[in-house]
């Protein structure tokens, strides 16, 4: 074999017995050209998998979980280096080849204000070149923040933002006026005191002329640059209807099962978070994942918050008998990547890129992810893997 079993090395291409293809699982043979998949195998000896599943690659399309690597508890927060780091072997050990960082640019401050956001952006910089995962920025821009247009606008200019949602998280705010406990909590987030917190909310409700034609203008700059764009927590059918006049083709966790219906009425792709799928409920009491997947209104599923989720759900949606594996697959693999417009992603196809996972799914339950192939490298091996993969390379 012509490979070599450490982190980063290209590969010839792989084979084995339950290859998620086309054509459906099947046994297979993958030859790599480059970073992308070629027309055949040729006869280089590739990875043997053997029996373990070979898909594509997780494209998770809103993951938020790096913020606790950021700021694992509040107020104490570590450099984005140290963090990216870590997350990056996260990602690649549940099996996630792409990843959309949810950034936010709020009114709130702290963690989810400007000056966190360009430490995000100057991290990613500086080191994409030593990361093993695709890392993109999925700007989450909450919609009263109308004094961060120019500044969210400049970022998506400049090319730092890959996707695009619009958020309104002030109704709740506004709701806990009056709750210091519960407050006190996105303070400390916010890096600010209760009453400089509570003046922000007020501030930000004295913005809501202003936010139709903000958003407006937030839109137009994506979509002029090549984004997609998402809505995010559509609590009914009048705001989905709303945002997909303004362009926003994706509903992020609506909530409630109307709103998705009438989301997939009009063609939209709909996102759950694969939590919910892997919990059997929302944490928040939103409409249940696995029953809007088996109503046909679920398109998508994603980390949210918890990284292992994409795999552990669409393992459990097909042991449960909810959706055949290669549908299930699509749901964190094809439809994101179409979603997000990457076109050569998302599937182990001629010309696709070679991001594809090796899975171990012999215990029920508790898939596990032995290798992770970005751009025909391996860039994630398990240690038994690695064994296995050495054994291989002696033999050939």
């Amino acid at each position: 074999m012509n490979t070599s079993v450490s982190s980063h090395s290209a590969l010839p291409g792989i084979a084995g017995r339950r290859v998620l293809t086309a054509d459906g699982l099947r046994a297979a043979r993958l030859g790599f050209s480059g970073e992308r998949i070629a027309a055949g195998a040729g006869a280089a000896p590739l990875l043997d998998a053997g029996d373990l599943l070979v898909l594509p690659g997780i494209i998770d399309l809103h993951g938020d979980a790096f913020e606790r690597a950021v700021m694992p508890r509040p107020g104490v927060t570590f450099p984005y280096e140290n963090a990216l780091h870590d997350v990056d072997r996260q990602l690649l050990a549940n099996g996630i080849t792409t990843e959309f960082h949810g950034v936010t640019l709020s009114w709130e401050g702290g963690l989810r204000g400007e000056p966190y956001a360009e430490r995000m952006f100057d991290a990613l910089d500086r080191m994409r070149p030593t990361l093993g995962a695709r890392h993109n920025v999925h700007l989450r821009f909450e919609t009263h923040h109308v004094g961060g247009i120019d500044t969210a606008r400049a970022w998506i200019q400049a090319g730092k933002v890959q996707f695009l949602a619009l958020n309104d998280h002030l109704p709740s705010m506004a709701k806990r006026l009056g709750n210091d406990r519960k407050l006190l909590q996105y303070a400390e987030r916010a890096e600010c005191d209760l009453d400089t917190f509570q003046d922000r909310i007020r501030a930000a409700m004295a913005c809501a002329d202003e936010v139709a034609g903000a958003m407006r203008q937030l839109t137009e700059c994506a979509k002029q640059a090549g984004l997609e764009v998402a809505s995010h927590d559509d609590p009914d059918p009048a705001t989905r209807r709303y945002y997909h006049q303004l362009g926003c083709r994706i509903a992020e966790f609506p909530l409630t099962a109307e709103v998705a219906r009438v989301a997939h009425e009009l063609g939209d792709f709909t996102v759950f978070g694969g939590p919910n799928v892997v919990r059997g409920r929302s944490h928040t009491n939103a409409p249940n994942a696995t029953e809007m997947i088996q109503a046909g209104l679920c398109g998508i599923l994603t980390s949210d918050y918890y990284y292992p989720a994409p795999l552990a759900a669409t393992m459990k949606l097909a042991d449960n008998g909810v959706l055949p594996l290669a549908e299930a697959w699509a749901l964190v693999s094809r439809n994101p990547a179409r979603a997000a417009g990457l076109r050569d992603q998302g599937a182990l196809e001629p010309g696709m890129l070679a991001d594809a996972i090796i899975v171990d799914d012999s215990v029920p339950g508790v898939p596990k992810v032995c290798a992770a192939i970005v751009g025909g490298r391996l860039r994630y091996a398990a240690q038994q893997f690695e064994m296995e993969l050495l054994r291989q390379a002696q033999a050939a």
